[in-house]
């Protein structure tokens, strides 16, 4: 059978009961997602990221947070005028936005995680917002699968502390399925475990250098802060091309609930 890669990063602060940063008061998130491609279409997608990167002169991994706050390897963005910036945004964006992807994520807002009890309800490690955001995402991405008759692969950015928990997300969820409460969950038509064992395939960290993990790396940030910030014009530009899930699915209601970007703990 065919193959998906489902590539991905997370954004935010895993904890739950982390302080709030003040800097990012009113957008404080966790994310976890990027995106999904064909495993035929990886090859292109690399050689795009490639060409991007010499147009632009990056000789470095492309680093979303970096790239906006102009720092680090980045910091170069400083010195152009704003011309040469807008131009630098307008060619990276465009890039972005004529892969062969499908953008997909699970945005959980952390202040509203707290103020519904969870970090009470919950304390073990195990219920980390990864293991909440990677259950829900991942259950997606093997939604879409099914629907286009092809397996899953993983492919997340390591850190190398946290790998062995995030595999060890992937293997309950082969053997075990979800763990969330059915009563709420089972308006989304959750998938049974044999589901997830015969559509995931294997789960593989690898290094911040990975090309197309730089891509993801871009893509669960605009999906996250879309939703603060509906201006922000990468989130745009990707929804105006019909990379995002929810657009990307021809405007079917169903398959947008159940596999779409599921926003999770926001007030409205």
């Amino acid at each position: 059978m065919a193959e998906l890669t489902f590539y991905m990063d997370e954004t935010g602060s895993r904890q739950p009961d982390k302080k709030p940063d003040a800097s990012r008061l009113g957008r404080d998130w966790f994310a976890f997602g990027g995106f999904i491609i064909r495993r035929e279409d990886e090859e292109a997608a690399k050689w795009a990221r490639d060409e991007v990167a010499r147009r632009l002169d990056v000789r470095h991994p492309f680093h979303i947070t970096d790239m906006l706050a102009e720092a680090k390897k980045f910091s170069f963005l400083q010195r152009k005028t704003e011309k040469e910036r807008l131009a630098f945004w307008a060619e990276y964006q465009e890039f972005l936005a004529d892969l062969p992807v499908m953008g997909l994520g699970c945005v959980i807002d952390r202040p509203g995680y707290a103020a519904r009890g969870y970090v009470e309800k919950h304390p073990e490690t195990k219920w980390l917002l990864c293991r909440s955001a990677f259950d829900i995402v991942v259950e997606r991405a093997v939604k879409y699968a099914i629907r286009e008759d092809r397996r899953l692969r993983i492919v997340f950015e390591s850190d190398a502390p946290f790998d062995p928990i995030v595999k060890s997300y992937f293997a309950n969820l082969k053997q075990n399925g979800l763990e969330f409460d059915a009563a709420n969950s089972g308006k989304y038509n959750p998938l049974t475990k044999d589901d997830f064992a015969k559509t995931l395939t294997t789960i593989e960290s690898r290094p911040k250098s990975n090309r197309l993990l730089q891509v993801a790396d871009s893509y669960i940030y605009a999906i996250a802060r879309g939703k603060y910030h509906k201006q922000f014009s990468m989130w745009r530009q990707l929804c105006d091309a019909q990379r995002i899930a929810n657009f990307a699915l021809g405007g079917d209601a169903a398959a947008i609930k159940a596999m779409g970007i599921k926003y999770y703990c926001f007030t409205n």
